[in-house]
């Protein structure tokens, strides 16, 4: 190899890793505590899916009132069940940034298309619809979104109401869910979750040249001492992976 060659293969290379380190140095500004592979992967455009152990310890680092009520939102839950989803997106400019908000909000603003998410049960081996029943009650116009309130089952619960909120200020989107009422093991009937215990929560906001993309899910559940816990943590966790996993995708691609 001549040494022009062998110069170019160097640059090259020294090109690439500086490259990923102003790209890992920019998440690590708005997300903490993620492994070097973590960062790799959400470089790479691929969500990154972790259980959280303990709620206190959100890698959500970003200062501002939006990421303060979602970390106070989750404290208030005091989950046993925590998984975080997060995913970064590359934008060019103010258009881009719009229209990676806007199909967001689309997809969240249509809570009858969430019944056909797919959700790969583990125990089972089995891929379900993330719900199987859906019926919106309520819809009410709030500050740049909506309130919407609605019926919903899935399997193996009992059908329960939830509350579903959206609002987009500028380069900020913040999305919740919430159940209002009980939600029954369906099987041992007994009350897995009491109202206001299982949240969905998302901030997708404008960060320089990337749109991050957090998505937590917190669930405070009774498992009868763990004696369900197995079944309950796959069965909540498991759709909070399935929905902001889905939401994450649509926002790359419209098929």
């Amino acid at each position: 190899m001549n040494k022009a060659i062998k110069g170019v293969s160097v640059f090259g290379v020294a090109l690439v890793f500086s490259l990923f380190a102003l790209s890992a140095t920019g998440a690590e500004e708005s997300l903490h505590g993620l492994s070097s592979s973590e960062l790799d992967k959400l470089a790479k455009g691929e969500a990154v899916i972790r259980s959280v152990p303990d709620y206190r310890k959100l890698a959500l680092s970003v200062a501002g009132s939006d990421a303060d009520e979602l970390r106070s939102s989750v404290a208030s839950v005091h989950p046993n069940y925590t998984t975080e989803v997060i995913a970064t997106f590359p934008v060019v400019d103010d258009e881009a940034a719009s229209a990676l908000m806007a199909r967001l909000v689309a997809l969240l603003a249509d809570p009858k298309g969430y019944v056909g998410i797919p959700f790969w049960s583990k125990r089972q081996q089995k891929t379900y619809d993330l719900f199987d029943k859906m019926d919106v009650s309520s819809r009410k116009p709030t500050a740049g979104g909506e309130e919407i309130v609605a019926t919903q089952h899935m399997e193996p619960f009992d059908a329960f109401q939830a509350r579903y909120e959206y609002s987009l200020k500028g380069a900020a989107l913040r999305f919740s869910a919430k159940n209002l009422g009980p939600i029954i093991y369906s099987y041992q009937k007994f009350k897995a979750v009491t109202p206001g215990n299982m949240l969905w929560s998302l901030y997708a906001f404008r960060d320089g040249d990337r749109v991050v993309f957090y998505g937590v899910g917190a669930v405070k559940a009774f498992d009868l001492f763990g004696a369900f816990r197995d079944r309950l943590e796959t069965s909540f966790m498991g759709r909070v992976e399935a929905f902001f996993g889905y939401m994450s995708k649509k926002m790359r691609s419209d098929e």
